[in-house]
C-alpha cells in the first residue's frame, strides 16, 4: 500500500473528532498530526477519512515489526483465548519465564542474567535505578544531557529537556547528577560528586528524544572503565534503540562494551505495553522479595506478543533491514544537502536517523522543521521531531517497510526537506 491523500489534512471526520476530543480529553496530552486513525497495517496508517499515510513515527518507536503483524496478532489471539491476566505476583505463568530466559540469553552481557517485567519505559528505568541502589547501597545517579528517561517523578528528574517534560512539575529529585552527553569524550572533570556515592550511570547509546545523537565508541569505553573503577552499575537505556532499530538487536552490541543492566520497552511487544529490566543475575537478585513488581507487569498477552516479536526479528532479519533503510535515508539526504543549506547534517545508527535543521545563523530552526513536517503530513508521510530545540526530524518507520513504500516515503521526505 502507498500513501494516498484524498482530503485536506486533517479531513472532515478528523476535524469532527478533534472537536469531541477538545471537550473530553485533557489538553496536556498533545498529538502531533491531528488526524484520527481508523486502521493500521504494516507501514501504513489509514485515517477516518480514508487517507493513507506512510508511518515514520512508528508509535514513537514501538512498531519496529510493523502494524498488525499477522504473527503477533495470532499470538495475541491464542493467548487471549486462554487467559488475560492472572497477575504474575499472584499466580505465575510460563510465558513470563520463557521471555525472561530468551532476553537474558540475547542481551550482550557475557555473565548469567535475569529479567523482570513492567509496563512502560519509565518503569523499566526507575526499576533499574532501584535495583542498582539495592545492589550498591548508594543513592546517587549519573545521567547525561539530552537524555530522556521517562515521565515519572524519578525519570522526569533524570530527563534533560525542561519544556514540555518538566515545566511546572518540580521540585525534582536532588541526587541526580548530569554530564554532557559524550559525543566524543566523557568529560569526567565536570563531575562534582564523589564517584563512590553513585549507584548507577544511565545512558542511551543513541540519545533518542534528545536528537538522535550517538554516543562515541571511545566515550562508551571510558564510561565502562569509570564504572569499573568506582563499582558503579552501568545501565544501558535501550527503550528506543532496542529491537533492531539501530542495525543490531541491541545497540550496545555495536560498542564492544558490556553494560550491567539493560532497560527495554517500546518495540518489545509489537505495540502492547510491556517493558523489562535485564541484567547480571547477582545485581538483579539483590532486591528483597516484593521490592520490585507491579499489578500489570509482564502481562501474559504482552509476553506472548514479545516472544513473537523476537521470532520475527530473527526470521525476517530486521536488524539487517535497519542497516539497509539507514543507508537509503543517508543517500537521499546527503544528495540534497547542497541545495538545502538548512540541513546541517544527518546522524544516527541503522534506521534510527536524525536530520538536523538550522537557520541562516546556524542555530536550531524549529519553525522551519515544523513547515517540513506539515508538508510531509499533507502529502502522506507522518513524522515526529526530536532534539532539545525541536529541530531534528527522526525516522522511526517500521523495519518491515516494503521497498516501494520506502522509495515513495523518501520521495515525499525529499520534497518536504526542500521546503524553504
Amino acid at each position: 500500500m502507498k500513501a494516498n491523500i484524498k482530503t485536506a489534512i486533517p479531513g472532515p471526520r478528523s476535524i469532527e473528532l478533534s472537536k469531541k476530543r477538545s471537550a473530553t480529553v485533557a489538553n496536556g496530552h498533545g498529538s502531533v498530526s491531528g488526524v484520527f486513525i481508523d486502521k493500521a497495517d504494516g507501514s501504513n496508517l489509514i485515517d477516518v477519512d480514508g487517507n493513507v499515510f506512510i508511518d515514520y513515527a512508528g508509535g514513537i518507536g514501538t512498531m519496529n515489526i510493523g502494524h498488525s503483524h499477522p504473527r503477533v496478532l495470532a499470538a495475541i489471539k491464542e493467548q487471549v483465548d486462554k487467559y488475560i491476566h492472572p497477575c504474575f505476583t499472584v499466580a505465575p505463568y510460563e510465558l513470563y519465564v520463557t521471555l525472561a530466559e530468551r532476553l537474558s540469553e540475547l542481551v550482550p552481557i557475557s555473565a548469567d542474567c535475569k529479567a523482570a517485567f513492567f509496563n512502560s519505559g519509565a518503569e523499566s528505568v526507575e526499576n533499574a535505578v532501584k535495583i542498582s541502589k539495592s545492589f550498591t547501597g548508594r543513592n546517587s545517579i549519573l545521567v547525561f544531557s539530552h537524555a530522556f528517561h521517562g515521565r515519572t517523578q524519578m525519570t522526569m528528574s533524570m530527563t534533560y529537556k525542561e519544556d514540555p517534560y518538566k515545566k511546572g512539575f518540580g521540585p525534582f529529585i536532588p541526587n541526580i547528577h548530569r554530564l554532557e552527553f559524550p559525543e566524543i569524550d566523557l568529560d569526567l572533570d565536570r563531575l562534582e560528586i564523589d564517584p563512590k556515592s553513585i549507584a548507577c550511570a544511565v545512558i542511551e547509546p543513541v540519545a533518542g528524544e534528545g536528537g538522535f545523537i550517538p554516543a562515541s565508541l571511545k566515550a562508551m569505553m571510558q564510561l565502562r572503565e569509570f564504572c569499573n573503577e568506582h563499582d558503579i552499575i552501568m545501565v544501558a537505556d535501550e527503550v528506543q534503540t532496542g529491537f533492531g532499530r539501530t542495525g543490531s538487536l541491541f545497540a550496545m552490541s555495536q560498542f564492544g562494551v558490556e553494560p550491567d543492566i539493560f532497560t527495554l520497552a517500546k518495540s518489545i511487544a509489537g505495540g502492547l505495553p510491556l517493558s523489562g529490566v535485564v541484567g547480571r543475575a547477582e545485581i538483579m537478585d539483590s532486591v528483597h522479595v516484593g521490592g520490585i513488581g507491579g499489578t500489570f507487569g509482564g502481562n501474559p498477552v504482552a509476553c506472548a506478543a514479545a516472544l513473537s516479536v523476537l521470532d520475527i526479528m530473527e526470521d525476517e532479519k530486521l536488524p539487517q533491514r535497519a542497516i539497509q533503510i539507514g543507508e537509503k535515508i543517508n543517500t537521499m539526504v546527503k544528495g540534497i544537502m547542497n541545495s538545502c543549506p538548512w540541513i546541517s547534517g544527518i546522524r544516527g545508527l541503522g534506521a534510527m536517523q536524525g536530520i538536523v535543521i538550522i537557520d541562516k545563523d546556524h542555530e536550531p530552526d524549529k519553525e522551519h522543521t515544523s513547515r517540513i513536517h506539515q508538508y510531509a503530513l499533507e502529502n502522506g508521510l507522518i513524522m515526529i521531531t526530536a532534539g532539545t530545540d525541536g529541530n531534528v526530524i527522526r525516522t522511526l518507520m517500521p523495519l518491515t517497510i516494503r521497498d516501494n513504500e520506502l522509495d515513495q516515503s523518501l520521495e515525499i521526505l525529499s520534497n518536504a526537506l526542500r521546503v524553504p
